[in-house]
């Protein structure tokens, strides 16, 4: 597995066997797939089958599971892409009152977004990032989160309910409170091939 952590709103990954990863995301979180194939499924049951070329969207105190598989490629190579809510409380200011009010019903915690022009640019602008393991610069770790944040806004006007209220409607049960949480790093588990998760039957 080859890991690089650019930034604590950005990481990716690059893994050449079936893996697991338990995860809580505290922040609204993008995840690309350069190649291979992934499911997700989080605390309130939500589960969702993504591959190559695939974006989903994972909403903030969300406690994930990760099943990740390569592809003919024999790789799964994945990115993690966060927005804080100290930047969304400064972003929400600067928007007009149009922008960022909605009385759309926020979208549920995890669901693929449609990949268009700007969420491929986003992710394929951070490749080099990843290739020579160079951290991304403050100044540019808020550029791209400005970016993130208006390509969702953008592409569905109900993300500024989700985005903006500040609150979680996918809560952690009893079970999960129980569990020792990392919110700073991905711990992957390899899996032996015959026992993985076929994941191209979960989508």
């Amino acid at each position: 597995m080859t890991e690089r952590i650019l930034h604590d709103i950005c990481a990716g990954f690059s893994l050449r066997t079936p893996s697991f990863c338990r995860h809580w995301f505290h922040h609204h979180t993008l995840a690309y797939l350069y190649d291979g194939n992934m499911n997700l499924r989080n605390q309130c049951g939500e589960e969702l089958g993504i591959k190559r070329g695939d974006c989903a969207f994972i909403g903030c105190d969300s406690y994930s599971s990760l099943y990740a598989e390569p592809d003919e490629s024999g790789r799964c190579r994945v990115a993690f892409f966060s927005l804080t809510r100290r930047f969304l409380c400064e972003f929400y200011q600067t928007l007009d009152e149009a922008v960022r009010t909605s009385d759309r019903e926020a979208p549920s915690a995890l669901h693929r977004i449609a990949v268009r022009p700007d969420v491929e640019s986003l992710f394929h602008s951070l490749s080099p990032y990843f290739l020579c393991g160079q951290a991304l610069p403050e100044e540019t770790a808020r550029l791209k989160m400005t970016e993130a944040a208006y390509l969702l806004l953008n592409n569905n006007q109900s993300y500024a309910t989700a985005l903006f209220d500040f609150t979680s409607t996918c809560k952690m049960n009893m079970l999960d409170l129980l569990v020792e949480h990392n919110s700073t790093d991905f711990r992957w588990k390899e899996l032996e091939r015959d026992y993985a998760t076929n994941i191209n039957s979960l989508k």
